[in-house]
Order: C-alpha cells, then sequence, then structure tokens
C-alpha cells in the first residue's frame, strides 16, 4: 500500500483506462451505500472486473456477499458482471465496439440486454421507494412503425415495444402523447432489471441513475466516474466517509 502525493492527471491516463500490467498504480476507495450495500469506486474503473477469477469473485468469495459492477461505455452500450459468493460469475450486455470482450468469444443474444440473475434488488428496490418517493427517472418510447413490421428485427421490436408499455402501464406511468416521455421511480427500473426484456430502457438517462440511486442511497451522488476523474485520479480527498488505498504495482 502507498499514500501518494496529489497529481494532475494525463488526458489519456492508465490509472483510468488503463488494464493489467498497464497501470502502474490502483486505487480503491468504499463507503456506505443504501442498507446492506457498499459502494466500491476502482481506478481504473473495470479493476475488480480483471484477473483470473476476476477480483470481484475473490472479494465477494472472501466476504460471503453476492456483488455487481454495471459500466456504460459510450453513453449506450452496457454491461454487467455479477457474482456469488460461491463463485459464480453471471454476465450479460456487451462492451461497446469490444463485442467479444470478457465473454471471450460472441455472446448469446439472449444475453445481449443487461439483467440481474443473481442480485435480487426487491428489498432494496422496497427501502428505495420508502426513502425517496419523489425520486424519479426518465425515459422515451419510440413511435411505431406506420407499416407493419416485414423482418423478424422488426417483429422483435414491436414486441419489446408492446412488453414496455404492458409493464410501464403496472405503476401507472403516464406517457407524454407528443414527446413520448415518460418518467418513473428509479426502484421500478430496477426491479425491471430482474426480469427479461428490459430492452427501450435508456442507460445513461434511466437505467444508470436508477441503479446509482437505488443501490448508493444517501450517497449515490458519489456512484458515477467523477468520482473516478476528481478523487482517485488526482489523489484528492475523499468527499464522503469511508476509505481510500493506493497500491503500487511491483518493480521487479
Amino acid at each position: 500500500m502507498t499514500t501518494p502525493k496529489p497529481r494532475t492527471p494525463e488526458l489519456y491516463d492508465r490509472m483510468q483506462y488503463g488494464l493489467g500490467d498497464e497501470v502502474q498504480r490502483w486505487g480503491l476507495a468504499g463507503f456506505h451505500g443504501a442498507p446492506g450495500w457498499t459502494v466500491l469506486r476502482t481506478a481504473p474503473f473495470e479493476l475488480l472486473m480483471q484477473g483470473t477469477p476476476p477480483l470481484l469473485v475473490r472479494l465477494s468469495s472472501r466476504l460471503g456477499v453476492p456483488a455487481f459492477q454495471y459500466n456504460i461505455y459510450d453513453s449506450t452500450p452496457e454491461f454487467l458482471m455479477e457474482v456469488d459468493a460461491g463463485g459464480r460469475v453471471e454476465l450479460s450486455g456487451f462492451v461497446g465496439q469490444e463485442i467479444t470482450r470478457y465473454w471471450n468469444s460472441e455472446p448469446p443474444i439472449e444475453r445481449l440486454e443487461t439483467r440481474f440473475r443473481i442480485i435480487d434488488p426487491s428489498s432494496v428496490a422496497a427501502w428505495a421507494e420508502s426513502a425517496m418517493p419523489a425520486a424519479r427517472v426518465t425515459g422515451w418510447l419510440y413511435s411505431p412503425r406506420a407499416n407493419p413490421p416485414q423482418t423478424d428485427f422488426d417483429k422483435l421490436r414491436e414486441a419489446q415495444r408492446a412488453d414496455l408499455l404492458r409493464w410501464l402501464g403496472q405503476p401507472g406511468t403516464r406517457i407524454d402523447p407528443e414527446s413520448h416521455e415518460w418518467r418513473v421511480h428509479p426502484a421500478h427500473i430496477v426491479r425491471r432489471l430482474a426480469q427479461a426484456g428490459s430492452a427501450f430502457l435508456p442507460a445513461e438517462e434511466c437505467v444508470e441513475p436508477a441503479i446509482k440511486t437505488v443501490f448508493g442511497g444517501p450517497n449515490s451522488k458519489h456512484c458515477d466516474n467523477l468520482f473516478l476523474v476528481e478523487t482517485l485520479l488526482p489523489h484528492a480527498p475523499m468527499p464522503v466517509d469511508g476509505f481510500v488505498l493506493y497500491a503500487e504495482a511491483s518493480s521487479k
């Protein structure tokens, strides 16, 4: 472990984007999230997903608890890694243009949408709904095709749209007739992520803020990449009660 001095990050900083041996210094910070949850922030941001088995697996096994990491790449592609205390790993989504990354081959088509398969969010979602009743995230519903769907992909998209409409009707969500915008409590989004068919949930405007709000709880504002950029990379003081650790790569 080390206690580094403050620094000015590089434009393309390996402590942020590097993988494996490219990274000479790692950072790890932790703080309280929602009841029963601890938030970990790392530099590089994929640190816990690396290794064989991934560091996230080893950490989860040591602590005897499930864990997950959810990432967004270039505002759209999503990737979710879940692990349980027994070493089981579940993957869904994909990493930007590197669609085979972490999969080691083409991901199964049924795994392209992010979905919780290990994590049961029911308790934390119920807490968030009670503790933050006014919280909302936003999504948009695309307009249906003027002509009947022709291809299998068109039919799949229409079926997914119809499924989302049915789901939005369950919490009584109003859809603006002009903009097709809808707003819903983030707890509903997190519950949706544990069900099949999470298509048409915008990642950046909807899914990411829902996960941060529900699992991050009172410290949700520290659960995005700004924490990495403003705290871990420059080695700045912690903006929240918790811990921070840095480690140097061996020079041997």
